[in-house]
């Protein structure tokens, strides 16, 4: 078996990560839901007319920062220490290939490595947040509200913290009626990126108010994720 001092890293990212962050996991700043469980089941319970404000911070987040060449590596890779292939910390440095894409052939004229020019910077990898399904049941009315939204918040000494959406709170389609079954309500995100800022945390929010004659059960959010951690 073939044994390398280096790291061998990969481009593209893999696309079928989940992660279930269940009712356990979230709070309901409102102070009104009540926490039950049954065989399998777990939920965030609202009687009628409540409205809970559920919170969960994704601690399941893993992030890769972005790694940059230094000169033992350089050495492992290319044999001198005296050459220090980027990316580094300097604006506009490359790998030693610096390709574009990195996608399957026919490439287009426009991303030909050529023309498209060299890639800097660290290869983005970590977590991509793509989409999220919300699952929650109302059997007897209608919700009056239902949104969600996912912020990242980034911390630094002595600095406010920096609110960001990922998903801006909002209906976002998801269903207010009343069914005997629960909503698995599939929520797209529009831009998603991979999340490489230190210091930042990931945080969902979703709000439901139960309908009049009406109880809510939310069970939590499961999130579809690209990630790259080669």
């Amino acid at each position: 078996m073939s044994h390398t001092d280096t790291t061998w890293t990969q481009s593209q990212a893999n696309t079928d990560l989940e992660i279930f962050v269940g009712a356990c996991e979230f709070k309901d700043s409102a102070g009104l839901a009540t926490f039950a469980a049954a065989a399998g089941l777990l939920s965030l319970n609202l009687a009628a007319t409540q409205a809970g404000t559920f919170f969960a911070d994704v601690t399941a987040f893993l992030r890769r920062t972005g790694m940059l060449a230094t000169p033992t590596n350089a050495q492992n890779q290319f044999g001198t220490a005296a050459a220090q292939p980027g990316p580094s910390s300097v604006a506009g440095t490359s790998g030693p290939l610096a390709l574009s894409g990195g996608g399957f052939p026919p490439l287009t004229g426009a991303n030909l490595p050529t023309v498209k020019g060299p890639v800097t910077g660290a290869t983005l990898k970590g977590l991509q947040l793509n989409s999220i399904d919300v699952i929650y049941s109302n059997t007897v009315a209608n919700l009056g509200v239902a949104t969600i939204g996912v912020q990242k918040t980034k911390f630094a000494d002595t600095t406010a913290p920096v609110v960001a959406d990922i998903l801006a709170l909002a209906a976002n389609g998801l269903p207010v009626a009343f069914q005997a079954t629960p909503h698995v309500k599939n929520v797209a995100i529009t831009t998603p990126a991979m999340l490489t800022d230190t210091q930042s945390e990931v945080t969902v929010n979703v709000n439901l108010t139960a309908g009049a004659g009406s109880t809510v059960k939310f069970y939590g959010v499961n999130l579809h994720l690209s990630y790259n951690f080669n």
